[in-house]
């Protein structure tokens, strides 16, 4: 049997993953230097390696198929000697998020890989990313920070839906166990984006940049309150998260190309496909409408992000296939 090629499939989700991974490693040696909490430092810790183990072994598969190495973020991304910007149970909640996040990246790449090697690969990566996702959930659990999703009682029948006025707007029914799933957790994903853009935009002297920030910040608080008045009128208790674990400190910690490609790349993309992912599960078409609606205003938060990123050479472009045309008419 011949050599066996990596497929585009293989390349393009390696490719995300690097560049994605480069950065989440600078913002988790930041956190390691201003860490605390012991049990939070090793999960700090623990995540770090494992990301390092990624790209390690993306890097030499790279490297082995002769595929050019990503930039992404290095050393001169981060300064690892600025005072402590975020407090020990923002850490928590950021690795709660990337490690979701990771799950479902690298399980992604694992279906979608057909080499056994890369397929095996993944299979770890998945597993120890679930594992270092339920140590973080049990830390969070012990102390006291986890944000849970409302206790409910439900209805002790099992009923089919009659009419069609079950997803009209007007009909004031009750939400949904769904629902309510999908709207607790958009608005801890929005309380993370909101904590992240409110640090990076007091530590970045760049008034493009700052003023971009500021926007995604109105942006999260908004949303944020309009799942959180969706809930009170079901009168089930909305889940408060806590914006106060940024601090006053105004030193720059991070270049701002990554906090750019953060926001407006990592942070929309996941904002998008949570909301559409709760636009399809929803069945209340005042739901629909505004998730699609809310999606529609990030796609053009991270459109006007990726403009800011290409005008100052922020923007690294993925491998691409051959111009045949152009191999054709040279």
């Amino acid at each position: 049997m011949g050599k066996i090629y990596l497929t585009s499939n293989e390349i393009g989700t390696m490719w995300t993953q690097y560049i994605q991974n480069s950065l989440y490693i600078q913002i988790l040696k930041y956190f390691l230097e201003t860490v605390e909490d012991n049990k939070i430092k090793e999960l700090i810790q623990d995540s770090l390696i494992l990301s390092e183990r990624i790209n390690n072994e993306i890097k030499s598969v790279f490297e082995h198929e002769d595929i050019p190495i990503p930039h992404g973020f290095n050393d001169q991304d981060v300064n690892l000697k600025a005072e402590k910007l975020f407090l020990d149970p923002f850490m928590i909640q950021f690795l709660e998020h990337t490690l979701k996040a990771g799950v479902i990246a690298h399980g992604s790449t694992l279906i979608v890989s057909t080499r056994k090697d890369i397929r095996q690969f993944f299979t770890e990566t998945t597993e120890d990313s679930l594992r270092l996702f339920n140590k973080c959930t049990d830390l969070a659990l012990s102390k006291g920070l986890l944000v849970r999703a409302p206790s409910i009682k439900v209805q002790p029948d099992i009923e089919y839906v009659e009419k069609k006025k079950y997803m009209s707007s007007f009909s004031n029914r009750p939400l949904n166990m769904v629902e309510i799933t999908h709207l607790f957790e958009n608005i801890k994903t929005n309380t993370v984006g909101e904590m992240i853009t409110m640090a990076f935009a007091q530590t970045t002297n760049n008034d493009t940049v700052k003023k971009f920030m500021n926007r995604g910040l109105k942006i999260s608080q908004k949303h944020i309150r309009i799942f959180q008045k969706t809930i009170k009128e079901s009168y089930i208790d909305a889940p408060i998260g806590s914006n106060s674990y940024v601090t006053n400190s105004k030193n720059r910690v991070f270049s701002d190309k990554l906090m750019m490609h953060f926001l407006s790349v990592v942070l929309t993309a996941a904002g998008q496909g949570n909301y559409s992912t709760a636009s399809t599960a929803s069945l209340r078409n005042d739901l629909i409408l505004s998730y699609q609606r809310l999606a529609a205003e990030i796609a053009g938060y991270a459109k006007d992000g990726a403009d800011i990123m290409i005008e100052h050479g922020w923007l690294e472009e993925p491998p691409q296939a051959p111009d045949r045309k152009q191999l054709i008419t040279d």
